[in-house]
């Protein structure tokens, strides 16, 4: 598993899919001890057109999962995902050696569910990983 991570210091808004996001942060060298390959891609330091195709990417396990991104990382009006990578932090899940993502955080829970953060995906991983050892 890989996790790539696009955000831009200093730009998360208050907003509930950014919950715990610092935490999370902590936690990655963590996982990156474990074997997760992690990288950080600074939003700052990128392309829009970059940000907008992976945003775009990320919404391939949204649509096979039947998941919510697009409220998540801005609004049904406004199309590409203008928080992704950016107010709102993006981490894209992938398999190894996979072109496209197999999951996407935050994203919303099937049917209107909740808003399920990437502070609650890492905080998971953590714990997979420690009742494996």
């Amino acid at each position: 598993m890989r996790l790539k991570l696009y955000y831009a210091r200093g730009s998360e808004i208050d907003d509930p899919a950014n919950e715990g996001f610092e935490e999370a942060l902590d936690l990655l060298p963590s996982l990156d001890a474990k074997g997760i390959f992690v990288e950080i891609v600074d939003s700052n330091k990128v392309s829009r057109e970059e940000l907008r195709q992976a945003y775009f990417d990320a919404c391939h396990p949204a649509v096979f999962k039947h998941i919510g991104v697009r409220l998540v990382f801005g609004s049904r009006r406004r199309g590409g995902g203008p928080f992704f990578g950016k107010e709102i932090p993006a981490l894209l899940v992938y398999e190894e050696a996979a072109k496209y993502p197999s999951d996407v955080y935050p994203h919303q829970e099937p049917g209107g569910g909740p808003v399920v953060t990437i502070n609650d995906f890492i905080s998971t991983l953590m714990r997979e990983g420690e009742a494996l050892t």
